[in-house]
This record gives C-alpha cells, structure tokens and sequence, in this order.
C-alpha cells in the first residue's frame, strides 16, 4: 500500500517534481499518467519511467516552477495497472529498477503470476512484480548521444530496434518452449 493518495497525485499530473530525493530510483520530470497503483514520468531526456506506487518515498514539487507544463499524453503506454501496463511491453527492450544492484535489462517475454520473465542473452530471468520499482521500455544504450542531428533517421532506427527486438524474443521464447 502506498503512502500517497490517489487524488493527490492526480493533481500533480503535468507538474515537474523529483521523485525519490536519493538514490539510484530518483530523477526529475513531470508526471503524465496515473495508474491505480503506478504513476508515469517524463524526465528530463524524453524517456518515460513508471513507477509503483508502493515503493514511492517521497514527491517533491518546487513551488516556484509554475505547475502545470505542455503535457504530451502517451495513450498506448496507459493502463489501468502496473501489471497491465507491464503487459503491453511484451517483447520490447526494459530496464527496470533505473540503477543500484537491483538495475536490470532485457526484452520482457512474460508477465504472469506475480513474475515477470526477462530474456538476457541466453538466460531467461523470473523477477517478482512486487520488486520492481520502476521500468522503462527502449531504456537508451549506454554512452549513446542525447543529441541528435537527423531525427527521422533516429525514428526509423528505433522502428528497426522495436522491430528487431521483438523478433529476437519471439524466436528466444520459441526455442525453450
């Protein structure tokens, strides 16, 4: 159970704060979306991050920032829970838990019975829904560049990778079953 309500946060939709004052789970961005148990964040990069309810610390908003920024509503990433949510990231490219020991990546495969199954390389890993803290999908690889200098190369790029990604996990979870 989480320590914040529900309306609260929904309040906060479209406002830039930091999430998590610490740590390898903190970051700043606004908030675009709320699950009953989730809620997603658009940090300072573009990249969408959602996180558990449950295993939120702490919301900060500066008020000095005016509040209420352009909000770019993302409908497909929607859902009405976490676990739903998680659901329509099959065979993408995930990083959960953004850093610390518990950080990891790998296109997910499943998402039942409280676990998900994340194919890495050659192993298949189960992770307990209720240790995920937060997951992005097409998280960027490491030392990749921010800036880009031909944006419809980039979109054809990540068009490639969704769809490279997604063939390799079909054809990964074919061979073991």
């Amino acid at each position: 159970m989480s320590l914040f309500h529900w309306d609260f946060l929904k309040d906060l939709i479209g406002s830039y704060v930091r999430v998590n004052r610490g740590g390898p789970e903190s970051q700043k961005g606004t908030i675009v979306s709320l699950g009953v148990d989730y809620f997603g964040l658009e940090n300072e990069k573009g990249e969408n991050h959602y996180y558990q309810l449950r295993h939120l610390k702490s919301i900060t908003q500066n008020t000095k920032d005016g509040g209420v920024g352009d909000l770019e509503w993302v409908e497909e990433d929607i859902a009405e829970d976490f676990e739903t949510l998680l659901q329509s990231f099959k065979y993408r490219w995930v990083k959960i838990n953004r850093g610390g020991p518990e950080k990891i990546e790998g296109i997910l495969q499943d998402v039942s019975g409280g676990y998900v199954t994340l194919i890495i390389k050659e192993e298949v890993v189960l992770i307990a829904l209720s240790h995920i803290k937060s997951v992005n999908y097409n998280a960027p690889v490491s030392g990749e560049s921010d800036e880009s200098s031909d944006e419809s190369s980039n979109e054809k790029s990540n068009e490639n990778s969704n769809n490279s990604s997604r063939a390799r996990a079909l054809r990964q979870s074919s061979r073991g079953r």
